[in-house]
Protein backbone atom coordinates (compact mmCIF):
# COMPACT_ATOMS: atom_id res chain seq x y z
CA UNK A 1 0.00 0.00 0.00
CA UNK A 2 1.22 3.38 -0.68
CA UNK A 3 1.70 6.39 1.58
CA UNK A 4 0.16 9.65 0.16
CA UNK A 5 2.78 12.06 1.34
CA UNK A 6 1.94 14.81 -1.16
CA UNK A 7 -0.91 15.23 -4.13
CA UNK A 8 0.56 16.19 -7.66
CA UNK A 9 -2.07 17.20 -10.37
CA UNK A 10 -1.92 16.41 -13.63
CA UNK A 11 -1.08 19.70 -15.10
CA UNK A 12 2.03 19.80 -13.16
CA UNK A 13 3.36 16.01 -14.11
CA UNK A 14 2.79 16.64 -17.56
CA UNK A 15 4.52 20.16 -17.19
CA UNK A 16 7.22 19.05 -15.71
CA UNK A 17 7.92 15.50 -18.32
CA UNK A 18 7.55 18.40 -20.81
CA UNK A 19 10.37 20.50 -19.45
CA UNK A 20 12.37 17.59 -18.59
CA UNK A 21 11.65 16.64 -22.28
CA UNK A 22 12.26 19.72 -23.80
CA UNK A 23 15.15 20.66 -21.55
CA UNK A 24 16.93 17.09 -22.64
CA UNK A 25 16.42 17.93 -26.12
CA UNK A 26 17.77 21.61 -26.22
CA UNK A 27 20.53 20.64 -24.75
CA UNK A 28 21.53 17.83 -26.76
CA UNK A 29 21.45 20.13 -29.65
CA UNK A 30 22.86 22.97 -28.76
CA UNK A 31 25.80 20.79 -27.62
CA UNK A 32 25.75 19.46 -31.40
CA UNK A 33 25.36 23.39 -32.65
CA UNK A 34 28.55 24.59 -30.15
CA UNK A 35 30.89 21.99 -30.30
CA UNK A 36 29.81 19.67 -33.98
CA UNK A 37 28.90 22.77 -35.94
CA UNK A 38 31.94 24.46 -34.39
CA UNK A 39 33.92 22.57 -35.67
CA UNK A 40 32.47 22.10 -39.12
CA UNK A 41 32.75 26.14 -39.53
CA UNK A 42 36.24 25.97 -37.79
CA UNK A 43 37.06 23.54 -41.08
CA UNK A 44 35.61 25.67 -43.74
CA UNK A 45 37.32 28.48 -42.53
CA UNK A 46 40.67 26.99 -42.19
CA UNK A 47 40.07 25.66 -45.49
CA UNK A 48 38.94 28.10 -47.26
CA UNK A 49 42.05 31.07 -46.10
CA UNK A 50 44.52 27.91 -47.07
CA UNK A 51 42.85 28.04 -50.09
CA UNK A 52 42.75 31.88 -50.84
CA UNK A 53 46.40 32.84 -49.38
CA UNK A 54 47.87 29.37 -51.54
CA UNK A 55 46.17 31.04 -54.63
CA UNK A 56 47.31 34.85 -53.63
CA UNK A 57 51.01 33.44 -53.10
CA UNK A 58 50.62 31.80 -56.69
CA UNK A 59 49.87 35.36 -58.16
CA UNK A 60 51.95 37.23 -55.93
CA UNK A 61 54.89 35.04 -57.71
CA UNK A 62 55.28 37.18 -61.21
CA UNK A 63 55.21 40.58 -59.39
CA UNK A 64 58.12 39.78 -56.66
CA UNK A 65 60.73 38.44 -58.69
CA UNK A 66 60.04 41.44 -61.07
CA UNK A 67 60.28 43.47 -58.11
CA UNK A 68 56.26 45.19 -59.54
CA UNK A 69 55.37 46.21 -55.79
CA UNK A 70 52.40 48.33 -57.39
CA UNK A 71 50.94 45.31 -58.60
CA UNK A 72 51.66 43.65 -55.81
CA UNK A 73 49.79 46.13 -53.47
CA UNK A 74 47.11 46.49 -56.07
CA UNK A 75 46.71 42.10 -55.87
CA UNK A 76 46.58 42.80 -52.27
CA UNK A 77 44.15 45.41 -51.61
CA UNK A 78 41.92 43.54 -54.35
CA UNK A 79 41.72 40.27 -52.72
CA UNK A 80 40.73 42.08 -49.41
CA UNK A 81 38.28 44.21 -50.85
CA UNK A 82 36.62 40.83 -52.40
CA UNK A 83 35.85 38.80 -48.66
CA UNK A 84 34.84 41.45 -46.44
CA UNK A 85 36.30 38.31 -43.63
CA UNK A 86 39.56 38.99 -44.38
CA UNK A 87 41.22 41.66 -41.87
CA UNK A 88 44.39 41.99 -43.50
CA UNK A 89 47.09 40.55 -45.83
CA UNK A 90 50.69 41.41 -46.12
CA UNK A 91 53.26 39.76 -47.96
CA UNK A 92 56.80 39.00 -47.04
CA UNK A 93 60.01 38.71 -48.46
CA UNK A 94 62.39 35.94 -47.62
CA UNK A 95 64.60 37.83 -45.26
CA UNK A 96 60.80 39.31 -43.41
CA UNK A 97 60.61 42.46 -45.16
CA UNK A 98 56.96 43.73 -45.50
CA UNK A 99 56.90 44.11 -49.83
CA UNK A 100 52.92 44.57 -49.72
CA UNK A 101 50.11 45.09 -47.07
CA UNK A 102 46.41 46.56 -46.09
CA UNK A 103 47.38 48.29 -42.60
CA UNK A 104 46.10 51.55 -42.77
CA UNK A 105 49.84 52.47 -41.83
CA UNK A 106 52.82 49.82 -41.23
CA UNK A 107 52.45 46.34 -40.20
CA UNK A 108 52.44 45.69 -36.85
CA UNK A 109 56.47 44.35 -35.72
CA UNK A 110 54.55 42.35 -33.44
CA UNK A 111 52.46 40.37 -36.15
CA UNK A 112 55.93 39.88 -38.16
CA UNK A 113 57.83 38.73 -35.49
CA UNK A 114 55.16 35.79 -34.62
CA UNK A 115 56.74 32.80 -34.07
CA UNK A 116 54.64 30.37 -36.69
CA UNK A 117 54.55 26.78 -35.04
CA UNK A 118 51.69 26.20 -37.59
CA UNK A 119 50.66 27.27 -41.06
CA UNK A 120 47.28 28.06 -39.06
CA UNK A 121 47.60 30.19 -35.91
CA UNK A 122 44.89 32.85 -33.77
CA UNK A 123 45.89 35.51 -32.22
CA UNK A 124 44.93 38.62 -30.60
CA UNK A 125 45.31 41.37 -32.14
CA UNK A 126 44.89 45.23 -31.60
CA UNK A 127 43.83 46.95 -34.51
CA UNK A 128 43.23 50.17 -31.76
CA UNK A 129 44.22 51.41 -28.69
CA UNK A 130 42.14 49.21 -26.09
CA UNK A 131 40.13 46.93 -28.73
CA UNK A 132 41.52 43.35 -29.29
CA UNK A 133 40.07 41.50 -32.12
CA UNK A 134 40.17 37.08 -31.99
CA UNK A 135 42.10 36.56 -35.77
CA UNK A 136 42.76 33.10 -37.59
CA UNK A 137 46.17 34.05 -38.73
CA UNK A 138 47.23 32.00 -42.04
CA UNK A 139 50.50 31.38 -43.89
CA UNK A 140 51.11 30.24 -47.37
CA UNK A 141 54.54 29.90 -48.84
CA UNK A 142 55.52 31.27 -52.33
CA UNK A 143 57.66 28.85 -54.11
CA UNK A 144 58.38 27.12 -50.94
CA UNK A 145 59.55 30.32 -48.42
CA UNK A 146 62.59 30.70 -50.81
CA UNK A 147 61.21 34.02 -52.45
CA UNK A 148 59.01 35.02 -49.23
CA UNK A 149 55.52 34.19 -47.85
CA UNK A 150 51.66 35.50 -47.59
CA UNK A 151 50.02 36.33 -44.54
CA UNK A 152 46.39 36.61 -44.04
CA UNK A 153 44.07 37.05 -41.65
CA UNK A 154 40.60 36.50 -40.98
CA UNK A 155 37.69 37.83 -38.81
CA UNK A 156 36.68 35.02 -36.12
CA UNK A 157 34.87 37.37 -34.09
CA UNK A 158 32.10 37.52 -37.33
CA UNK A 159 32.07 33.70 -37.14
CA UNK A 160 31.58 33.92 -33.43
CA UNK A 161 28.68 35.99 -33.79
CA UNK A 162 27.10 34.40 -36.29
CA UNK A 163 27.43 31.05 -34.02
CA UNK A 164 25.84 32.84 -30.94
CA UNK A 165 23.04 34.21 -32.89
CA UNK A 166 22.26 30.94 -34.04
CA UNK A 167 22.40 29.55 -30.36
CA UNK A 168 19.85 32.37 -29.75
CA UNK A 169 17.72 31.56 -32.01
CA UNK A 170 18.25 28.35 -30.89
CA UNK A 171 17.30 29.15 -27.49
CA UNK A 172 13.98 31.43 -28.04
CA UNK A 173 12.98 27.74 -30.03
CA UNK A 174 13.62 26.26 -27.26
CA UNK A 175 11.87 29.02 -24.96
CA UNK A 176 8.84 28.57 -26.93
CA UNK A 177 8.48 24.79 -27.98
CA UNK A 178 8.32 25.05 -23.78
CA UNK A 179 5.28 27.79 -23.85
CA UNK A 180 3.63 25.60 -26.69
CA UNK A 181 4.21 22.67 -24.54
CA UNK A 182 3.08 23.92 -21.33
CA UNK A 183 -0.22 25.43 -22.97
CA UNK A 184 -0.33 21.90 -24.30
CA UNK A 185 -0.32 20.60 -20.57
CA UNK A 186 -2.60 22.82 -19.89
CA UNK A 187 -5.40 22.07 -22.64
CA UNK A 188 -4.72 18.01 -22.08
CA UNK A 189 -4.67 17.44 -18.52
CA UNK A 190 -8.00 19.97 -18.67
CA UNK A 191 -9.50 17.55 -20.98
CA UNK A 192 -8.63 14.52 -19.20
CA UNK A 193 -9.61 16.24 -15.31
CA UNK A 194 -12.62 18.47 -16.29
CA UNK A 195 -14.56 14.90 -17.15
CA UNK A 196 -12.75 12.79 -13.95
CA UNK A 197 -13.08 15.49 -11.30
CA UNK A 198 -17.08 15.37 -12.83
CA UNK A 199 -17.32 11.73 -12.06
CA UNK A 200 -15.35 12.05 -8.51
CA UNK A 201 -17.26 15.18 -7.51
CA UNK A 202 -20.57 12.91 -8.40
CA UNK A 203 -19.27 10.41 -6.93
CA UNK A 204 -19.19 12.48 -3.95
CA UNK A 205 -22.29 13.62 -3.87
CA UNK A 206 -23.97 10.34 -4.60
CA UNK A 207 -26.45 9.64 -1.27
CA UNK A 208 -27.67 6.52 -0.75
CA UNK A 209 -31.08 7.23 1.40
CA UNK A 210 -31.63 9.93 -1.39
CA UNK A 211 -31.21 7.95 -4.35
CA UNK A 212 -31.86 9.48 -7.55
CA UNK A 213 -30.72 7.82 -10.84
CA UNK A 214 -31.31 11.55 -12.87
CA UNK A 215 -29.43 13.54 -9.99
CA UNK A 216 -26.39 10.92 -10.54
CA UNK A 217 -26.40 10.33 -14.11
CA UNK A 218 -23.76 12.32 -15.50
CA UNK A 219 -23.11 14.00 -19.25
CA UNK A 220 -20.16 16.09 -20.02
CA UNK A 221 -20.32 19.26 -21.61
CA UNK A 222 -17.75 21.34 -22.12
CA UNK A 223 -16.42 23.60 -25.16
CA UNK A 224 -13.03 21.64 -24.84
CA UNK A 225 -13.73 18.27 -23.98
CA UNK A 226 -16.71 17.75 -25.88
CA UNK A 227 -15.57 19.38 -29.29
CA UNK A 228 -14.96 15.91 -30.71
CA UNK A 229 -18.52 14.79 -30.52
CA UNK A 230 -19.68 16.77 -33.50
CA UNK A 231 -17.33 14.10 -35.72
CA UNK A 232 -18.55 11.05 -33.75
CA UNK A 233 -15.36 10.44 -32.20
CA UNK A 234 -15.25 7.98 -29.34
CA UNK A 235 -12.61 7.52 -26.88
CA UNK A 236 -11.36 6.23 -22.75
CA UNK A 237 -13.18 8.89 -21.42
CA UNK A 238 -16.46 8.59 -23.20
CA UNK A 239 -15.90 4.91 -22.08
CA UNK A 240 -15.72 6.03 -18.65
CA UNK A 241 -18.50 8.06 -18.55
CA UNK A 242 -20.59 5.13 -19.66
CA UNK A 243 -19.29 2.93 -17.41
CA UNK A 244 -19.64 5.68 -14.34
CA UNK A 245 -23.70 5.82 -15.71
CA UNK A 246 -23.75 1.98 -15.44
CA UNK A 247 -22.26 1.52 -12.94
CA UNK A 248 -25.02 4.22 -11.05
CA UNK A 249 -27.85 2.45 -12.54
CA UNK A 250 -26.80 -1.14 -11.02
CA UNK A 251 -26.05 0.33 -8.04
CA UNK A 252 -29.75 1.97 -8.16
CA UNK A 253 -30.84 -1.28 -8.84
CA UNK A 254 -28.82 -2.88 -6.25
CA UNK A 255 -29.67 -0.35 -3.36
CA UNK A 256 -33.38 -0.97 -3.69
CA UNK A 257 -32.92 -4.60 -3.39
CA UNK A 258 -30.76 -4.24 -0.22
CA UNK A 259 -33.42 -1.80 1.42
CA UNK A 260 -35.98 -4.11 0.14
CA UNK A 261 -34.13 -7.63 1.94
CA UNK A 262 -33.76 -5.31 5.34
CA UNK A 263 -37.15 -4.44 5.61
CA UNK A 264 -37.77 -8.12 5.05
CA UNK A 265 -35.23 -8.85 7.60
CA UNK A 266 -36.36 -6.50 10.12
CA UNK A 267 -40.04 -7.60 9.66
CA UNK A 268 -39.02 -11.57 10.11
CA UNK A 269 -37.30 -10.52 12.98
CA UNK A 270 -40.30 -8.26 14.80
CA UNK A 271 -42.01 -12.40 13.94
CA UNK A 272 -39.06 -14.01 15.71
CA UNK A 273 -39.66 -11.25 18.80
CA UNK A 274 -43.30 -12.24 18.48
CA UNK A 275 -42.59 -15.16 18.77
CA UNK A 276 -40.24 -15.53 21.67
CA UNK A 277 -43.10 -13.33 23.48
CA UNK A 278 -46.37 -15.01 22.67
CA UNK A 279 -46.39 -16.87 26.03
CA UNK A 280 -46.13 -13.69 27.85
CA UNK A 281 -48.69 -11.60 25.39
CA UNK A 282 -51.19 -14.86 26.36
CA UNK A 283 -50.44 -14.33 30.22
CA UNK A 284 -51.11 -10.26 29.80
CA UNK A 285 -54.27 -11.03 27.92
CA UNK A 286 -55.08 -14.32 29.94
CA UNK A 287 -54.95 -12.72 33.57
CA UNK A 288 -57.36 -9.99 32.93
CA UNK A 289 -59.96 -11.94 31.25
CA UNK A 290 -59.88 -14.18 34.08
CA UNK A 291 -60.42 -10.90 36.02
CA UNK A 292 -63.77 -10.07 33.59
CA UNK A 293 -64.99 -13.53 34.00
CA UNK A 294 -64.74 -13.66 37.64
CA UNK A 295 -66.24 -9.89 37.98
CA UNK A 296 -69.23 -11.35 35.55
CA UNK A 297 -69.99 -13.83 38.13
CA UNK A 298 -70.10 -12.13 40.73
CA UNK A 299 -72.70 -9.41 39.21
CA UNK A 300 -74.48 -12.70 38.12
CA UNK A 301 -75.13 -13.81 41.45
CA UNK A 302 -75.76 -10.44 42.84
CA UNK A 303 -76.95 -8.60 40.37
CA UNK A 304 -79.03 -6.57 42.76
CA UNK A 305 -76.49 -5.09 44.30
CA UNK A 306 -75.36 -1.85 42.49
CA UNK A 307 -72.55 -0.75 45.10
CA UNK A 308 -70.83 -3.76 44.39
CA UNK A 309 -71.61 -3.61 40.66
CA UNK A 310 -69.86 -0.40 39.86
CA UNK A 311 -67.25 -1.57 41.85
CA UNK A 312 -66.82 -5.50 39.42
CA UNK A 313 -67.62 -3.04 36.59
CA UNK A 314 -64.36 -0.56 36.75
CA UNK A 315 -62.77 -3.31 37.79
CA UNK A 316 -63.39 -4.60 34.03
CA UNK A 317 -63.14 -1.50 32.88
CA UNK A 318 -59.55 -1.88 33.46
CA UNK A 319 -58.89 -5.37 32.34
CA UNK A 320 -60.52 -4.29 29.27
CA UNK A 321 -58.05 -1.36 28.81
CA UNK A 322 -54.83 -3.98 29.98
CA UNK A 323 -55.76 -6.09 27.30
CA UNK A 324 -56.17 -3.39 24.96
CA UNK A 325 -52.89 -1.86 25.74
CA UNK A 326 -51.31 -5.01 25.20
CA UNK A 327 -52.96 -5.63 21.84
CA UNK A 328 -52.20 -2.24 20.41
CA UNK A 329 -48.85 -2.05 21.42
CA UNK A 330 -48.31 -5.62 20.08
CA UNK A 331 -49.96 -4.14 16.86
CA UNK A 332 -48.07 -1.26 16.73
CA UNK A 333 -44.88 -3.65 16.80
CA UNK A 334 -45.88 -6.14 14.53
CA UNK A 335 -46.89 -3.77 11.65
CA UNK A 336 -44.44 -3.17 8.79
CA UNK A 337 -43.71 0.84 8.97
CA UNK A 338 -41.96 3.10 6.70
CA UNK A 339 -38.25 4.75 8.33
CA UNK A 340 -39.90 8.19 9.23
CA UNK A 341 -38.11 10.18 11.30
CA UNK A 342 -40.46 12.34 13.78
CA UNK A 343 -39.97 13.47 17.69
CA UNK A 344 -39.62 10.47 20.16
CA UNK A 345 -39.69 10.28 23.96
CA UNK A 346 -36.91 7.53 24.03
CA UNK A 347 -38.91 6.84 27.90
CA UNK A 348 -42.04 6.10 25.79
CA UNK A 349 -40.46 3.74 24.04
CA UNK A 350 -38.08 1.82 26.89
CA UNK A 351 -41.70 1.74 28.77
CA UNK A 352 -43.27 -0.01 25.80
CA UNK A 353 -41.04 -2.73 25.39
CA UNK A 354 -41.11 -3.44 29.18
CA UNK A 355 -44.83 -3.78 28.66
CA UNK A 356 -44.23 -6.54 26.41
CA UNK A 357 -41.38 -7.78 28.13
CA UNK A 358 -42.82 -7.94 31.42
CA UNK A 359 -44.05 -11.17 31.67
CA UNK A 360 -40.63 -12.74 30.51
CA UNK A 361 -39.03 -10.89 33.13
CA UNK A 362 -41.49 -11.97 35.49
CA UNK A 363 -41.40 -15.43 34.72
CA UNK A 364 -37.14 -15.59 34.83
CA UNK A 365 -37.51 -13.83 38.17
CA UNK A 366 -35.05 -10.98 36.89
CA UNK A 367 -35.47 -7.47 37.85
CA UNK A 368 -34.66 -4.29 36.67
CA UNK A 369 -34.24 -1.02 37.72
CA UNK A 370 -34.48 2.39 35.87
CA UNK A 371 -32.92 5.61 35.58
CA UNK A 372 -33.92 8.45 33.81
CA UNK A 373 -32.72 11.57 33.69
CA UNK A 374 -34.97 14.36 34.37
CA UNK A 375 -35.84 17.05 31.80
CA UNK A 376 -34.55 14.45 28.99
CA UNK A 377 -35.53 16.11 25.35
CA UNK A 378 -36.76 14.40 22.68
CA UNK A 379 -34.55 12.40 19.46
CA UNK A 380 -35.55 12.66 15.83
CA UNK A 381 -35.70 8.66 14.69
CA UNK A 382 -38.55 6.11 14.39
CA UNK A 383 -40.30 5.15 17.45
CA UNK A 384 -41.36 1.51 16.02
CA UNK A 385 -37.65 0.93 15.06
CA UNK A 386 -36.15 1.87 18.08
CA UNK A 387 -38.51 -0.13 19.83
CA UNK A 388 -37.53 -2.88 17.85
CA UNK A 389 -33.73 -2.45 19.16
CA UNK A 390 -34.79 -1.73 22.60
CA UNK A 391 -36.80 -5.43 22.65
CA UNK A 392 -33.82 -7.23 20.66
CA UNK A 393 -31.54 -5.91 23.15
CA UNK A 394 -33.92 -6.51 26.25
CA UNK A 395 -34.39 -10.16 25.22
CA UNK A 396 -30.42 -11.15 24.28
CA UNK A 397 -30.39 -9.48 28.22
CA UNK A 398 -33.27 -11.78 29.44
CA UNK A 399 -31.68 -14.86 27.49
CA UNK A 400 -28.27 -14.57 28.94
CA UNK A 401 -29.24 -14.61 32.30
CA UNK A 402 -31.39 -17.59 31.89
CA UNK A 403 -28.39 -18.98 30.56
CA UNK A 404 -26.31 -18.05 33.38
CA UNK A 405 -28.79 -19.46 35.58
CA UNK A 406 -29.26 -22.48 34.28
CA UNK A 407 -25.58 -23.28 35.43
CA UNK A 408 -26.17 -20.87 38.58
CA UNK A 409 -29.38 -21.38 39.82
CA UNK A 410 -28.66 -19.13 42.76
CA UNK A 411 -28.00 -16.00 40.56
CA UNK A 412 -30.34 -13.23 40.74
CA UNK A 413 -30.65 -11.95 37.36
CA UNK A 414 -31.28 -8.17 37.09
CA UNK A 415 -31.46 -5.14 34.28
CA UNK A 416 -30.15 -1.86 34.65
CA UNK A 417 -31.63 0.44 31.81
CA UNK A 418 -29.94 4.49 32.08
CA UNK A 419 -30.99 7.15 29.83
CA UNK A 420 -29.28 10.27 29.88
CA UNK A 421 -28.15 13.51 28.20
CA UNK A 422 -24.21 13.51 27.24
CA UNK A 423 -23.38 16.93 25.10
CA UNK A 424 -25.88 16.73 21.91
CA UNK A 425 -26.59 12.54 22.29
CA UNK A 426 -28.72 10.74 24.59
CA UNK A 427 -27.19 7.77 26.13
CA UNK A 428 -29.26 4.66 26.34
CA UNK A 429 -27.61 2.03 28.33
CA UNK A 430 -29.00 -1.80 28.69
CA UNK A 431 -26.79 -3.67 31.78
CA UNK A 432 -27.49 -7.24 32.27
CA UNK A 433 -25.56 -9.86 34.62
CA UNK A 434 -25.80 -12.57 32.32
CA UNK A 435 -23.23 -15.06 30.74
CA UNK A 436 -21.88 -12.66 28.54
CA UNK A 437 -19.72 -12.91 25.45
CA UNK A 438 -16.34 -13.49 25.39
CA UNK A 439 -13.88 -10.88 24.51
CA UNK A 440 -12.25 -12.12 21.68
CA UNK A 441 -15.72 -12.24 19.95
CA UNK A 442 -17.52 -8.82 21.18
CA UNK A 443 -16.21 -7.51 17.72
CA UNK A 444 -18.41 -9.80 16.14
CA UNK A 445 -21.99 -9.43 17.82
CA UNK A 446 -23.17 -7.12 15.19
CA UNK A 447 -22.35 -9.42 12.62
CA UNK A 448 -25.46 -11.00 10.53
CA UNK A 449 -26.11 -14.56 11.69
CA UNK A 450 -23.36 -14.33 14.88
CA UNK A 451 -25.16 -15.77 18.06
CA UNK A 452 -24.03 -17.27 21.02
CA UNK A 453 -27.44 -18.80 21.92
CA UNK A 454 -28.10 -22.36 21.62
CA UNK A 455 -29.27 -24.13 18.08
CA UNK A 456 -33.16 -23.22 17.93
CA UNK A 457 -33.24 -20.42 20.44
CA UNK A 458 -31.28 -17.18 18.51
CA UNK A 459 -31.42 -16.40 14.44
CA UNK A 460 -28.28 -14.42 15.13
CA UNK A 461 -29.71 -11.33 13.02
CA UNK A 462 -30.91 -9.48 15.96
CA UNK A 463 -28.14 -7.00 16.96
CA UNK A 464 -27.14 -6.69 12.79
CA UNK A 465 -30.52 -5.54 12.71
CA UNK A 466 -30.16 -3.44 15.39
CA UNK A 467 -26.81 -1.94 14.32
CA UNK A 468 -28.26 -1.48 11.11
CA UNK A 469 -31.44 0.72 12.49
CA UNK A 470 -29.18 3.03 14.84
CA UNK A 471 -26.91 3.87 11.76
CA UNK A 472 -29.91 4.93 10.11
CA UNK A 473 -30.73 6.91 12.94
CA UNK A 474 -26.97 8.16 12.66
CA UNK A 475 -25.94 6.81 15.75
CA UNK A 476 -23.74 4.63 17.68
CA UNK A 477 -24.30 1.62 19.47
CA UNK A 478 -21.74 -0.54 20.93
CA UNK A 479 -21.46 -3.56 23.02
CA UNK A 480 -18.58 -3.53 26.64
CA UNK A 481 -17.95 -6.83 28.53
CA UNK A 482 -18.94 -5.97 32.11
CA UNK A 483 -15.94 -6.72 34.55
CA UNK A 484 -17.76 -8.95 36.82
CA UNK A 485 -20.42 -10.72 35.52
CA UNK A 486 -22.65 -9.64 31.93
CA UNK A 487 -22.54 -6.86 29.23
CA UNK A 488 -23.73 -3.68 28.45
CA UNK A 489 -24.85 -2.56 25.28
CA UNK A 490 -24.54 1.74 24.85
CA UNK A 491 -26.60 3.17 22.53
CA UNK A 492 -25.85 7.11 21.67
CA UNK A 493 -28.92 8.79 19.34
CA UNK A 494 -28.44 12.42 18.35
CA UNK A 495 -30.65 14.94 19.55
Amino acid sequence: MFNKFFSVPLFWKFTIAIVIVVTLFGSANLYFLSYSINDLFEKELSNNGLISSKILADRSTEPILYNDLASLNKLVSETKSINKNIAYIFILDAGNHVLAHTFPKEVPTSLIKIKKDNQIQTINLEYEEGVTTLIRDISAPIIDNSVGQVRMGFYEDEYLNTLNVAKSFFLALVVIFLIVGILAAFIFSYIITKPINLLSNTAKKINLEQFNLNAYDVDKKDIITSWKNPFGVHDEIDDLFETFNGMIKRLEKTYTELQNAQESLMQSEKVAAIGTLSAGIAHEINNPIAGIQNCLKRISDNPDNIKQNIKYIELMDEAINKIKYVVQGLLNFSRKQELEFNHVDLRTVVENVLLLTSYQLEKSQIGFTKNYENNLPAVKGSKNHLEQVVLNLLINAIDSINELKFNEPETKGEIKINILRKLNFLKLEIIDNGIGIPVEKINNVFDPFFTMKKIKQGTGLGLSVSYNIILQHNGKIKAIRNKEKGMSFIIYLPL
